[in-house]
């Protein structure tokens, strides 16, 4: 980077002008400012947004429409893999969810969540989503499709504003099938759930949410259960209002349940499991959530915008601290510039770290790249600019 004689100048007349304890104070504050910044706005104990409404009407998700840092939405969840019944409580590579809902409205910031799964070690297994008014059934373990890691099914119109539904998701050997209110309404002979040699058993449930809380669901959920079987179209048909109240049965003759909720008689922060697997569903008071250090969400993508910010944000560190170093002493300028970088990155690191305990940030690699990158030029502006400026004032002197 080549600097003429007058910015030259300016920097050198900076050194003099500007106090050393001045300098050193201010790139403390910006470096409390970028802090600030970027752990605003410090919600380590978010409010899980799920109550229980009255009348056995069933379980509420609030949800802000788009993205928010202060609200992340509800969920509850098993604390405890799933566990399965002695006797025919799951087969491998079957399953069935039924489950009674109404969305309070079309989703587009993202595919929101509203029931996912996840194997013990965290990896994405299947979600029921919606986007708009669609419901998405989305699995990680069908064959890709067009170079992405998933396969999934769309019903459209299936979760309009305000319209309780009744929907089974049948998957096994044959496919997976979707029933709205008892009829079919999308078949895949190419999409599994479950992996051929895998049940329900080990697998955690998360409800209203991810467990990152990326996109959290607005909507009521008035019943759930999980079969570890699939059933055929005469079960669909039969089961659809076996009970007086139109739910599905929880136990029973014939029934085997691996897991079953009515959300109509709970106490505190637990919600039994009916199917008496013991699968209960914890519904804490303040969100907890399951973030990877320098790991961005599968469903989020960084924008031009956010990665700008996080090099030009870190420009004016890098820029501060070469200047308070040239101020101390005259050593060669790299050392001024791996200084302001090895602060950069030392600042943002803590920043990404602390990130992982709030549920309104993310923390990511790319993050703390871009924020060492913009130290780095920050550095490189002014002790570029003062090597330029000393070389002449050396040709001066020798001449």
């Amino acid at each position: 980077m080549a600097c003429q004689n007058q910015p030259a100048a300016g920097v050198h007349s900076s050194l003099r002008l500007l106090p050393a304890a001045w300098c050193r104070l201010s790139a403390v504050l910006f470096g409390l400012f970028l802090l600030i910044v970027g752990l605003w706005p410090f919600n380590f104990r978010a409010t899980n947004q799920v109550r229980v409404l009255p009348d056995g009407q069933g379980l509420k998700f609030d949800a802000p429409d788009e993205r928010s840092q202060r609200d992340r939405g509800g969920m509850v969840f098993t604390p405890s893999p799933l566990a399965c019944r002695k006797n025919g409580g799951c087969t491998a590579g079957a399953l069935t969810v039924a489950i009674e809902l109404r969305a309070d409205r079309d989703a587009r910031s993202c595919i929101k969540r509203i029931v996912d799964f996840r194997r013990s070690d965290g990896s994405e297994v299947f979600f029921l989503g919606q986007w708009k008014s669609s419901l998405i059934v989305r699995s990680f373990n069908a064959p890709s499709a067009r170079g992405k890691p998933y396969r999934e099914i769309g019903v459209g119109g299936a979760l309009s504003a305000g319209q309780t539904r009744r929907v089974s998701i049948v998957s096994g050997n044959s496919g997976t099938r979707t029933y709205v209110d008892g009829h079919l309404a999308k078949t895949d002979p190419g999409i599994r759930l479950l992996k051929e040699d895998e049940s329900l058993y080990g697998h955690k449930a998360y409800l209203g949410n991810s467990p990152d809380l990326s996109c959290p669901w607005a909507g009521r959920v008035q019943s759930l259960a999980l079969f570890g079987k699939a059933w055929d179209s005469t079960e669909v048909s039969e089961r659809r209002g076996s009970e007086p109240d139109g739910l599905f049965r929880c136990s029973g003759d014939g029934v085997l349940a691996s897991a079953c909720y009515r959300f109509d008689n709970v106490n505190g922060e637990s919600i039994p499991d009916l199917s008496v697997s013991g699968n209960d569903l914890w519904k804490p008071a303040h969100l907890v959530f399951e973030k990877r250090f320098l790991e961005l969400p599968s469903n989020h993508v960084l924008s031009v915008a956010e990665l700008t910010l996080n090099l030009l944000g870190f420009i004016p560190l890098g820029f501060l601290i070469c200047l308070c170093l040239l101020k101390r002493d005259r050593r060669p300028t790299w050392n001024y510039i791996l200084w302001a970088v090895g602060a950069g990155c030392s600042l943002s690191l803590t920043i990404e770290l602390t990130q992982i305990w709030l549920p309104g940030r993310e923390s990511t690699l790319l993050d703390l790249a871009m924020n060492t990158a913009g130290s780095g030029i920050g550095g490189m502006v002014i002790g570029l600019c003062s090597g330029t400026y000393r070389g002449r004032e050396r040709i001066a002197s020798d001449g």
